[in-house]
């Protein structure tokens, strides 16, 4: 009795063996792709994914294609899962581009550096230009000041920070703020405090302001050769 059981068992993994190996070799015949798709698109995910998927449903390697697909930088995150019967769904979170980096490509929210080729897509965002080992503190410090400006119907068009570590500001209207290296946050807002009671009523005189003083700012006016300290 044992032996007629242990010839039955075995012909049953035999049986089952059949189907299992089918559906390993079977190919992907449906690839779902979802996503936002503002600055990649679809087009490309789809290249990305056909040079991925040579092998059958159950063969094929997740974590590889997801890694294939996170390397394109415009691509910050890959969710991929099986569909049975031979399907494969795919989600792309795209990169949020916050501001332009350099001639380099752009940074996001946290300040990463993302290299791209083509920055025609980024034309109307900021610019922001500095030491890459900067990026970070200047995407942080750049969201702090936007904030500060937007209340008063400012924006920034541009932030750079030299070798030492100078601050200077060209807001979208083509003023020039120029900070200085230190307490770049103090010194911001001292400007929105000149701004709310004097600056704003003249704003569309104003040139320049430049922030490096103790205890006040030197306002450099439109067609006038001479500063006037506030």
């Amino acid at each position: 009795m044992p032996a007629l059981l242990l010839i039955g068992l075995g012909g049953l993994a035999g049986w089952a063996l059949t189907p299992l190996s089918h559906w390993f070799n079977r190919p992907v015949a449906e690839v779902s792709v979802e996503g936002a798709f503002r600055y990649l698109s679809r087009e490309r995910v789809e290249t990305l994914l056909s040079e991925q998927l040579g092998e059958g449903f159950l063969k094929m390697d997740l974590a590889q294609i997801k890694a294939a697909l996170e390397a394109e930088p415009w691509i910050a995150r890959a969710s991929l899962s099986r569909r049975w019967p031979d399907g494969l769904q795919v989600r792309i979170y795209e990169e949020e581009p916050i501001a332009r980096w350099g001639d380099t490509g752009f940074l996001n929210r946290r300040g990463d550096i993302i290299a791209v080729d083509d920055l025609s897509a980024l034309e109307s965002l900021p610019e922001l230009k500095g030491s890459d080992r900067d990026a970070a503190s200047m995407m942080a410090r750049y969201q702090d000041l936007s904030q500060l400006l937007r209340h008063r119907g400012l924006a920034i068009k541009a932030l750079h920070s030299d070798r030492k570590s100078a601050w200077r500001l060209i807001l979208a209207d083509g003023v020039v703020l120029v900070v200085g290296r230190d307490q770049v946050l103090e010194k911001m807002q001292r400007f929105a405090l000149v701004f709310d009671r004097r600056l704003q009523r003249q704003w569309d005189e104003v040139k320049q302001v430049d922030l490096r003083y103790q205890n006040g700012v030197a306002v450099a006016w439109k067609d006038a050769t001479d500063d006037d300290d506030e």
